[in-house]
């Protein structure tokens, strides 16, 4: 644990072996199974470190060795990694600034890079997410290459890189095909987890192409237009294409219908809130889907699906689906899209991030 710290495991074995009483060479040789040589070099370089203080013995006994309080030893060396790490992060802004600079005078071969194969195609998607230090933007559609049980949390079935990511304050803006909700994504699982960490979503059917932004500094995108498997993939690069791609992306953006919007109040369920299954069920109708698919969606049979939209108009006193998203809106369980509308599903008869 103390690695990281610049400890070696022998010099953290010894600090504990302190801590819990042992204050002579004999006792920390017995606690740690080392030589007395191996132990005297030890403590000589935890002295050095300033967590260990040496004692004469009491009446030209064995000689004592004393940790320093914990929250005191080590809060030097925490402060002393602070600042390498902050040096490091101000030298990393340097180089960029001056890749930037020179950007455009590389050839034009060097603004995108293709990246093949499955794995190098996660690997690209993980390493765009860790390189984040603002917001990532997203349109998220099949196919999937994270798709593998092992890619995703059991309890959530998201992508832990991106829990890691909007742990360290990373904003996220997605927009969901409705193709992926239909046949990948859940709303009580990997879209609720999403939204709680603070995920604006949205959603739209037939989106043109997948999208992955960091920032405004790098975008990945299928290399084909329309892949059966995520196979291939072209990264690009600070250029006047990355610059369309994140225009591109806030067009769509501005269209797109609130997703997580819908599930902002759920965990109130309070009289003037939505219950959990009527943000679940709002969320759901925003996206398009047919009611047998967002009836599988809820876990509920059709006929369960169709009482529980029915008891939701009835509580709202809409008399169309319409006029639900109105009063929904009104009421302030969901935000309206840019245009001022707020459009509920369509029917029965209707049609990772990686």
């Amino acid at each position: 644990m103390l690695e990281s710290l610049g400890l070696e495991p022998v010099q953290q074995q010894a600090y504990e072996a302190l801590v819990d009483g042992a204050v002579t060479v004999a006792e920390l040789r017995t606690a740690l199974g080392l030589s007395a040589a191996r132990v005297r070099e030890t403590l000589a370089a935890l002295e050095k470190l300033g967590l260990v203080g040496r004692y004469p013995g009491e009446r030209r006994g064995e000689e004592r060795f004393l940790p320093v309080a914990p929250e005191v030893a080590f809060e030097s060396l925490l402060l002393a990694r602070e600042e390498a790490i902050h040096r490091t992060r101000r030298h990393i802004q340097l180089l960029a600034t001056r890749f930037r600079a020179n950007a455009t005078a590389r050839d034009p071969v060097d603004l995108v890079e293709i990246v093949t194969g499955r794995a190098a195609v996660i690997q690209q998607v993980d390493q765009l997410q860790h390189s984040a230090t603002r917001e990532i933007r997203g349109i998220d559609r099949p196919p999937y290459a994270n798709s593998d049980p092992d890619r995703l949390d059991p309890k959530t079935g998201m992508m832990p890189v991106q829990a890691k990511t909007m742990g360290r304050g990373i904003g996220y803006r997605v927009i969901y095909d409705t193709h992926g909700l239909e046949t990948f994504h859940r709303i009580d699982t990997d879209i609720e987890a999403c939204a709680e960490l603070g995920e604006e979503a949205r959603v739209m059917a037939d989106t043109p192409t997948k999208l992955l932004v960091a920032d405004d500094r790098v975008a990945l995108i299928p290399l084909r237009s329309a892949p059966h498997e995520m196979a291939s993939s072209v990264v690009v690069h600070p250029s006047g294409l990355l610059d369309a791609l994140c225009e591109f992306f806030e067009v769509l953006w501005a269209r797109a219908l609130p997703l997580s919007a819908y599930l902002a109040g759920r965990p109130n369920g309070a009289g003037d809130a939505p219950t959990p299954d009527e943000a679940r069920l709002l969320a759901l109708l925003t996206t398009g889907l047919t009611d047998q698919v967002m009836a599988r969606q809820l876990g509920v049979s059709y006929r369960t699906f169709q009482r529980r939209l029915s008891g939701l108009m009835e509580r709202l006193g809409a008399g169309t689906r319409f006029q639900l998203g109105m009063r929904a809106a009104s009421l302030g369980w969901v935000s309206q899209p840019a245009d001022g509308t707020v459009r509920i599903g369509p029917g029965p008869g209707a049609g990772e991030r990686a």
